[in-house]
C-alpha cells in the first residue's frame, strides 16, 4: 500500500501546482468520531476514528482533471495497539484524454457485472465505438484484513465490460473479471447485466454471473417491477446463488449448497401522508431446508420534516422462528436540528432452543448544524436480552465540510 499511493499523491500534487493554484478548488468532508461499545466478553472499548474525503478540481483550463481521495485512521483508546489505517481511494481523473475517452489512475473502487474490487492501477472508459461503450480496468488487487491492508506481491485484478448504449429505455452489459493471488489464478468470472423499461408501466432486469473455474452460475437474479396501477409499485424477483471461493483458498474443497429466494414486494401510497409496504420471501437453502419470511409496514408523514415508520416482521423455517416489530421516528427542527429514536423488538426461537427468547433494542440520536460547514451527530443504543448481559453503544461525530 505504501509506495504506490505516496508516489501517486506526489504526482497529483505536482500536477495541481503546475495547473495553477488560482483556478483550483478543494472540497470534501472530514469526520472525527468516537465510538464506545462493549464486545462479546463485556470488555469496554473506545475507538477514535478520523475519516477524510476530498476532491480537487479546476486543475486545468477545461476543468477536465480531478483528484479525489477517501480513507480513515482509527485506534482503540482503551486497549492500545497503535493506529490502523485504510486508504480506499486516491485517484486522478482525466476527462476526454482522447475522443470520448476518460482515464482514471490510482487507487480506486470498481464494479462491473462480473464483480468488484479495489485496485492500484488504471481505468479507461471509452464511448468512441459508436453504440458500444467499453471499460478496461487493471492493477494491483488491494486486499484488506481486520487491521489494515494484507495485499501481497502478485495480487492482480483486471476487468473488462462492454455495453450497448443504443437500447431505448434499457441497457445490456457483458463483463469479465479475473484475479490472481500471488501470481496464481484465483478467480475468473463472466457477467451479464441487462434491464429494459416499458414506458412508465414496467421494468424488467437481470444479472447473471458464471464462475469459470468451478463451472457454475454463481449468481442469477431476474425481476420485474411495475407501477401500472396508480400509486402502487409491485416488484417480483428471483435470486439464486452458490458460494464460490478463490482457487487459492482452502475453502474451495468444501461442499456448499445453493441458496434460492423468491421475493414479492408492494408499496402503496394510501394518501399523501401515509404509505404502506409489504414484502414476502420464500428462502430455499438446499437439501430440503426452507423458510418463509415477511414484513408489513407503514410510513406516516404528518408534516414536512417529520416521519414515523412502523413494521411487523416474521420468519418461520430452517434456523428457527422469529416474530418482531420496529417503530421509529425522526423530526427536523428549524432546518438545523434532527432528532431520531426507535425501538426494535424480536421474539425468536432457534432450532436447538425449547422456548422463545426476546431481545429489544432502544436507540436515540440526533444531529445539530452548528455552523454552515460544521455539524455534530450523536447516537446511543442499548439491547436488552436474556442472552446478552451488556450491549450499550454510543457514537459521537464531529463533521466538517470544506
Amino acid at each position: 500500500m505504501k509506495r504506490l499511493p505516496r508516489a501517486l499523491l506526489v504526482a497529483m500534487l505536482t500536477l495541481g501546482a503546475a495547473a495553477g493554484a488560482g483556478a483550483a478548488t478543494l472540497s470534501g468532508r472530514g469526520s472525527t468520531q468516537a465510538l464506545w461499545f462493549a464486545d462479546e466478553f463485556g470488555q469496554d472499548h473506545l475507538d477514535v476514528a478520523q475519516y477524510l474525503r476530498f476532491s480537487a478540481r479546476g486543475l486545468d483550463a477545461r476543468d477536465s482533471v480531478r483528484v479525489s481521495g477517501y480513507g480513515r485512521a482509527w485506534g482503540d483508546a482503551t486497549q492500545g495497539g497503535g493506529i490502523d489505517a485504510r486508504l480506499y481511494n486516491l485517484s486522478l481523473d482525466k476527462k476526454e484524454i482522447a475522443k470520448r475517452t476518460d482515464v482514471r489512475i490510482g487507487r480506486q473502487f470498481f464494479f462491473v457485472g462480473a464483480g468488484s474490487g479495489i485496485v492500484d492501477g488504471a481505468r479507461v472508459d471509452t464511448r468512441a465505438l459508436g453504440p458500444v461503450a467499453m471499460t478496461l480496468i487493471g492493477g494491483r488487487d488491494v486486499v484488506f484484513d481486520t487491521t489494515g491492508e494484507a495485499t501481497r506481491r502478485g495480487n492482480v485484478a483486471a476487468a473488462v465490460q462492454v455495453g450497448l448504449t443504443n437500447i431505448p429505455g434499457g441497457s445490456l452489459d457483458l463483463s469479465y473479471l479475473v484475479k490472481y493471488d500471488e501470481n496464481d489464478l484465483a478467480r475468473e468470472i463472466y457477467g451479464l447485466t441487462a434491464n429494459k423499461r416499458f414506458g412508465k408501466a414496467a421494468e424488467v432486469y437481470t444479472q447473471i454471473r458464471l464462475d469459470a473455474l468451478s463451472e457454475v452460475f454463481s449468481e442469477i437474479q431476474a425481476g420485474a417491477r411495475t407501477n401500472i396501477v396508480p400509486r402502487l409499485t409491485v416488484n417480483a424477483e428471483y435470486f439464486r446463488s452458490i458460494p464460490v471461493f478463490d482457487a487459492s483458498s482452502i475453502f474451495v474443497v468444501f461442499a456448499v449448497e445453493r441458496f434460492q429466494e423468491i421475493l414479492l414486494r408492494a408499496d402503496y401510497d394510501l394518501t399523501p401522508l401515509v404509505s404502506l409496504s409489504g414484502e414476502y420471501r420464500n428462502e430455499d437453502y438446499g437439501g430440503g431446508d426452507t423458510a418463509n419470511a415477511g414484513e408489513a409496514g407503514f410510513r406516516y408523514r404528518p408534516q414536512d420534516g417529520t416521519s414515523v415508520y412502523g413494521a411487523a416482521i416474521w420468519r418461520v423455517g430452517t434456523g428457527g422462528n422469529l416474530y418482531g416489530f420496529e417503530l421509529s421516528g425522526d423530526r427536523v427542527f428549524a432546518k438545523k436540528y434532527t432528532l431520531a429514536a426507535g425501538v426494535q423488538h424480536d421474539s425468536f426461537r432457534r432450532e436447538l432452543m425449547n422456548d422463545y427468547d426476546v431481545a429489544t433494542r432502544f436507540y436515540a440520536g440526533g444531529e445539530a448544524r452548528v455552523l454552515k460547514n460544521l455539524s455534530v451527530a450523536a447516537r446511543i443504543e442499548d439491547t436488552v436480552s436474556d442472552r446478552i448481559g451488556k450491549d450499550l453503544r454510543a457514537r459521537l461525530a464531529l463533521n466538517y465540510d470544506f
